[in-house]
């Protein structure tokens, strides 16, 4: 007597062990990319995305869904920052990117703050701690004159402003700040 062959039957639409994984892991990289997109890390999250299309060839769906988010990625990596066209975003500008320890670039935006608005006193004051802190001391100390000579309470500002400590001992500095003694 022969024995009967088993025949195995293949339910359709139930994917094997093996493409649970697979399906499980292309899930695990949409998840990080969305998480790496949501932080604004852009750059980790078009790899991730990448990746995915790259890996889940059989998953149309998910290709779809990583190479919509790749492209918002790159879009996001590629776009340039807005640059400020009114003094007084010049000025806010100046004093982010101060405060960043960007000091080139602050003392650029302010430079243009005052070319456009060459009495605005606060402008020279940031610029001159902005200079001070840079090391370029002839520099802050004539934009801390000129603060000065348009309001004299940047004096008493400058006295106490630690941006000032790298020409806090500087004789020209001293003169500005106390005027009285020179």
């Amino acid at each position: 007597m022969k024995k009967p062959v088993k025949k195995t039957v293949k339910t359709p639409g139930v994917p094997s062990s093996n493409a649970w994984m697979i399906q499980d892991k292309a899930l695990k990289d949409l998840e990080r990319g969305m998480n790496h997109l949501h932080r604004q890390n852009y750059t980790e999250a078009l790899a991730h995305f990448q990746s995915l299309a790259e890996d889940s060839t059989h998953e149309k769906e998910l290709i779809d869904r990583a190479q919509i988010y790749a492209k918002i990625c790159k879009g996001m990596l590629e776009r340039k920052p807005a640059t400020p066209k009114k003094p007084e975003d010049l000025f806010y500008l100046g004093v982010i990117k101060a405060n960043q320890a960007e000091y080139v670039e602050a003392a650029e935006l302010l430079d243009r703050a005052l070319q456009a608005n060459p009495k605005d006193e606060k402008a020279h004051y940031v610029l001159a701690s902005t200079l001070a802190l840079k090391g370029d001391r002839p520099e802050a100390l004539r934009h801390l004159k000129e603060a000065i000579d348009l309001n004299a309470t940047n004096r008493v500002y400058a006295m106490n402003d630690p941006d000032f400590e790298p020409i806090r001992e500087d004789e020209g500095f001293q003169n500005l700040i106390h005027p009285e003694e020179s």
